[in-house]
C-alpha cells in the first residue's frame, strides 16, 4: 500500500495480487535451484568447478543470441502467452536437471534452461508494465520484493536439502522447482483473465528499435558489467566458501538466504530515491564501490580462523546486498525509464542481452579468475566493479528523453514520488 497524490491509499488490484502470488511461487522454486545448483553439480553430477561454469556459459550463450528475437515475438504475440509457454518448458528442463550426471547432459539441460529463462525474462517486465494500472514504479518495486522473498523461501528449502546432503534430496527440490513453474503459469493465466483486456499483444512492424537507441545501449552495457555481481554471489562465493574455506554446504546456501532476506528489507527504501537517469548513474557508481569492498572481504576470509571466516563472509553478504539493491534500482530505471510502450518487450530483450552476457560469461570467467588465479583474480574482479561504477554517472548523465515525459508516463511518476516512508 502507498499514498496516492490526493492523499488516498492505493492498494494492489486483485489481478495484481494474483500476479504477485504467481511470481512468488515462481521465485520460490528458483531459489531452491539457485542456492543449491553449484554444490549439486560438483558433488553429485561429478563435474569440476570449471565444467560447471563452462556448461552454464555454453547454455546461456546459445540463449543469449535469441533475446532480441524473443522481445520482438513478445510484442507481437503478447507477454502472457510467451511467459506461460516459457514457464511450462522450464519445468520440463528442471525435471531433466535432476538427472544430470555428465558434462554433455548438463550442457544440453543448461541450454534449455537458458532459452526458457531468457523468454520469461523478456515477457515478465512487459507483463508487469501492462498490469501496473498506472503505478509502474510502485508495482515493479513490489514485483522485485516479492521475487526476493520467494528466493529467500527457496534458499531456506535448499538449506534443508544441503543438510540432508543426499542425491535424492537434491532431486526432490528440483522436481519441486519444476512444479512451481507449472503452478505459476496457471496463476498468471488467472491474473490476466481477471485483468480483462489490459494484457494484450501489441503488433508492430518496427524492429530493432532498441538497437538504434544509443543511450539505452550504453546503459545496457554498464548494467551488464555490474551484473557480474549475480554469479559472484550464486556461483563463485558458495564454491569459495565450501571448497576453499571449508564451510559446510548448507552454510553456503545460508548466505544466499541472508542476501534475499536483506534485499526484501532494503529494496523499497533504496529504490524510492532513484527516479531519473542521473540518479541511476550515481547509484551504479555507489554499487561498484560497494561490490569492490565485498570482494576484499571475500579475499580476506581464507586468512582467518574458520569462525572468523564465517563471520566475515556473512558481513560480505550484508555489503553485497546493499550494492545489489542499488544496482537493481538503477537497472530498472534504465530499462523502464527508457523503453517505449510500443516496443517494450524488444527493449527488454536487448537489455537482457547485457545482463545475460554477465550471467553467460560470468560463471566461466569467475571460475578462471577466482579459482584459477586465486586472490589476484578476485582483485581483478574488484577493479572491474570499481572502474565501471566510476564511469556510470557520466555515461548515464543527461536525464530523461522528452518522449518520457508524455502523459502515458506522468501518472507513474507522480504516484511513485508520493510514496511515504519508503528495495530489488
Amino acid at each position: 500500500m502507498k499514498k496516492a497524490p490526493a492523499g488516498d491509499t492505493y492498494r494492489a488490484t486483485r489481478p495484481q495480487q494474483i500476479l504477485l502470488f504467481a511470481l512468488l511461487i515462481n521465485a520460490t522454486g528458483s531459489g531452491l535451484y539457485v542456492a543449491s545448483a553449484p554444490i549439486y553439480l560438483v558433488r553429485y553430477a561429478e563435474l569440476s568447478e570449471y565444467e560447471a561454469g563452462l556448461g552454464f556459459t555454453i547454455g546461456s550463450a546459445i540463449a543469449l543470441v535469441m533475446m532480441a528475437h524473443f522481445g520482438y515475438i513478445c510484442d507481437r504475440m503478447g507477454a502472457k502467452l510467451l511467459y506461460i509457454v516459457s514457464c511450462v518448458a522450464y519445468a520440463g528442463a528442471m525435471v531433466a536437471f535432476a538427472q544430470v550426471r555428465d558434462m554433455l547432459t548438463f550442457t544440453v539441460v543448461a541450454t534449455a534452461t537458458g532459452i526458457t529463462s531468457g523468454a520469461s525474462a523478456v515477457a515478465r517486465p512487459a507483463l508487469v508494465r501492462q498490469m501496473s494500472n498506472g503505478h509502474l514504479r510502485w508495482f515493479r518495486t513490489r514485483n522485485r520484493v516479492v521475487n526476493n522473498l520467494g528466493m529467500a523461501l527457496g534458499a531456506a528449502g535448499a538449506i534443508a536439502a544441503l543438510k540432508v546432503d543426499t542425491l535424492f534430496a537434491f532431486q526432490v527440490i528440483y522436481l519441486i522447482n519444476a512444479a512451481s513453474f507449472v503452478v505459476c503459469s496457471a496463476f498468471v493465466l488467472l491474473a490476466v483473465r481477471s485483468a480483462g483486456g489490459v494484457v494484450e499483444a501489441r503488433p508492430t512492424t518496427r524492429k530493432w528499435v532498441a538497437f538504434r537507441d544509443r543511450q539505452f545501449l550504453r546503459g545496457t552495457v554498464l548494467n551488464g558489467i555490474i551484473a557480474l555481481q549475480y554469479p559472484m554471489l550464486t556461483f563463485a562465493m558458495p564454491l569459495w566458501a565450501v571448497e576453499v574455506i571449508g564451510s559446510p554446504p548448507w552454510l553456503a546456501s545460508g548466505y544466499v538466504l541472508l542476501n534475499t532476506v536483506l534485499i526484501v528489507l532494503l529494496q523499497s527504501r533504496i529504490s524510492r530515491g532513484i527516479q531519473s537517469l542521473p540518479l541511476a548513474g550515481k547509484a551504479m557508481k555507489h554499487s561498484g564501490v560497494i561490490f569492490t569492498l565485498n570482494v576484499v572481504l571475500i579475499v580476506i576470509a581464507p586468512l582467518l580462523s574458520p569462525l572468523m571466516a564465517t563471520i566475515v563472509l556473512g558481513l560480505s553478504v550484508l555489503v553485497h546486498s546493499i550494492g545489489e539493491a542499488l544496482h537493481a534500482a538503477a537497472s530498472q530505471e534504465v530499462y523502464y525509464g527508457m523503453s517505449t510502450d510500443e516496443s517494450q518487450a524488444e527493449y527488454a530483450g536487448v537489455f537482457w542481452i547485457g545482463q545475460g552476457l554477465a550471467l553467460t560469461a560470468g560463471p566461466a570467467l569467475l571460475a578462471v579468475l577466482c579459482f584459477g588465479l586465486g586472490t589476484p583474480g578476485w582483485l581483478m574482479l574488484a577493479a572491474i566493479f570499481l572502474v565501471t561504477g566510476w564511469v556510470s554517472p557520466r555515461i548515464l548523465a543527461g536525464g530523461r528523453r522528452p518522449s518520457e515525459q508524455s502523459a502515458s508516463h506522468a501518472p507513474v511518476m507522480s504516484a511513485d514520488m508520493s510514496v511515504e516512508g519508503v528495495k530489488s
